[in-house]
């Protein structure tokens, strides 16, 4: 059976819902997180945390911040995905593998000795910037943030030899704030909010484009359609993606040659929404002659 996509003229699959770095797209709140983080880190400034909902965007601005990181001879970076241990000496352990050391189980003190010793040689001896990146950092336990917090704790006068970015859900702010010693060593907090409409457009048309069309987003999907899409999504990239490819696939199920309104309902149904009901003609043309923007319409979408 041919894929969705080639129905439509396309190379790839553009809504994929991975953080493939060929359609990563920058908007100006995620540039201007990107830009503060690598300077905290380029500063040493020691721990910085991102926070929000599922499928805003944390993993694919932790891949853009490291591909840059990567490519400076003077940075160490490590990196955990899934920050879930059964205890302290996991944890460290762990930490030690993501910089590429071999630690055997010892002592939770003879290990955070090790880590010490180590981010020091890189740091002031050899003069790298030492980064730690942890990704789904609401998963840490109270005993992972204060091993945490303790190897914030290694700096030399000038500087923090270990730098910390997590990356978590919105809770995990309050798990932040309920451990004062923790929350009084946070450099900077980042919020990523849900996409602004312009935004959700712009994003669907750079993967288009990406993925070998024209990026003309009138070609893949009526207005209608798109406007649907675009409501459902409620500005976050993730459902914005998941619900453009499932869009797209079911118009070239049923032979359309761009989406319909038909192939965007199933597709929000599908996924437990309930699409928006449209306006009636005489609204939409007085919004439309108002040049008003629309707000999401937060109640709109909700399981059947």
């Amino acid at each position: 059976m041919m894929p969705y996509y080639q129905h439509f003229g396309l190379d790839r699959d553009p809504f994929l819902d991975t953080a493939d770095p060929h359609f990563y797209r920058s908007t100006g709140n995620l540039a201007h997180a990107k830009n503060r983080l690598v300077q905290s880190i380029e500063q040493s400034r020691g721990l910085m945390i991102v926070v929000g909902d599922p499928g805003t965007g944390k993993t694919s601005l932790a891949g853009a911040i490291e591909r840059e990181l990567l490519n400076r001879d003077n940075v160490r970076l490590g990196k955990i995905l899934d920050p879930s241990f059964a205890g302290d000496i996991e944890f460290l352990v762990t930490i030690g593998r993501a910089f590429g050391l071999a630690f055997p189980p010892r002592s939770p003190a003879a290990l955070k000795n090790a880590l010490k010793n180590f981010f020091y040689d890189a740091a002031v001896v050899e003069g790298s910037t030492v980064a730690l990146f942890i990704d789904e950092a609401q998963n840490l336990s109270d005993e992972n943030l204060e091993t945490l917090r303790l190897l914030l704790n290694f700096d030399v006068p000038e500087r923090k030899l270990l730098n910390i970015v997590l990356f978590g859900q919105s809770e995990f702010r309050d798990q932040v704030n309920k451990r004062r010693n923790l929350a009084d060593r946070v450099a900077g907090w980042i919020d990523l909010m849900a996409l602004a409409p312009a935004d959700t457009r712009a994003l669907l048309a750079h993967r288009l484009s990406r993925a070998g069309g024209a990026g003309d987003l009138s070609m893949m999907f009526a207005p209608d359609a798109l406007d649907l899409i675009i409501e459902a999504s409620l500005g976050t990239p993730r459902r914005l993606l998941t619900l453009a490819h499932a869009t797209l696939e079911e118009a070239a199920l049923r032979g359309h040659p761009r989406a319909l309104n038909v192939d965007a309902e199933v597709a929000i149904r599908s996924r437990g929404l309930k699409p928006a009901a449209p306006a009636p003609a005489e609204e939409r043309t007085v919004a439309k002659s108002r040049k008003t923007t629309r707000r999401w319409p937060w109640l709109a979408f909700r399981s059947p």
